[in-house]
């Protein structure tokens, strides 16, 4: 099993990444909790939702808070900010991205399922506007993990006429997308400075060996991302 994680979110404290499918299938609650036994992460802090590729934002400000989400893990949501020590979020994907985002003191923090609705719907521009809400201090970072890269994400004219010209790749008569570019433009208008966000080329479709793949396979088999401050 490999974690797939940015040191500079590790240093702050914080304790997450994306885990390769050599864990198993993220969609089984027990391979999930499996790796937290393994990380020393407890389970019981772990917070769910039910992903839907819209631009919802569930806030966590205390353990009321918290507490009030273990009992609704179906909730529909796809992005975490938490501004609480003690608990953590949860993100499942299968070529999406999984965005992490802290602030220079991790006291606030962040997790985004990106799919391309997602990115489309502005969903990690507001994931930053929603992590200054909650109060946070200094520079905002960001690291995009595992997901489908330009080389393969593939899309119709209809998909692609939801991004910014920058992020459309026209090759050879077909038209690709760039989540990463998409995604650090909208960064950029949150305020984040350029050398703050890291996009490390990691193709979930590209590399079977470490990542499941929906758009390779069509399977529903999908990694974990988790983020968590003790």
């Amino acid at each position: 099993m490999n974690i797939y994680a940015d040191s500079r979110m590790l240093s702050k404290g914080l304790i997450g990444g994306t885990v390769s499918r050599h864990a198993g299938n993220m969609r089984q609650t027990a391979n999930q909790n499996n790796v937290f036994g393994k990380l020393d992460v407890p389970q019981d802090k772990m917070l769910r939702f039910h992903q839907t590729h819209s631009d919802r934002i569930i806030r966590i400000a205390s353990d009321a808070d918290a507490l009030s989400r273990i009992s609704r893990p179906e909730q529909d949501a796809d992005a975490w900010v938490f501004s609480c020590g003690g608990w953590g979020g949860v993100i499942q994907t299968a070529d999406c991205v999984p965005l992490f985002l802290w602030d220079e003191t991790a006291d606030v923090f962040a997790l985004a399922h990106c799919g391309w609705r997602g990115v489309a719907a502005q969903l990690p521009y507001k994931t930053v506007l929603a992590m200054k809400e909650a109060g946070a201090h200094g520079a905002i970072y960001a690291w995009a993990g595992p997901h489908i890269q330009s080389c393969c994400f593939e899309v119709q004219e209809d998909a692609a006429r939801q991004f910014s010209e920058c992020s459309v790749i026209y090759k050879e008569g077909k038209i690709f997308v760039d989540l990463n570019a998409e995604i650090s433009l909208q960064l950029r208008l949150a305020g984040l400075n350029a050398a703050d966000i890291k996009t490390p080329y990691y193709c979930t479709c590209g590399d079977k060996e470490n990542f499941f793949s929906w758009r390779r396979d069509h399977i529903r088999q999908n990694l974990l991302s988790f983020i968590y401050k003790p």
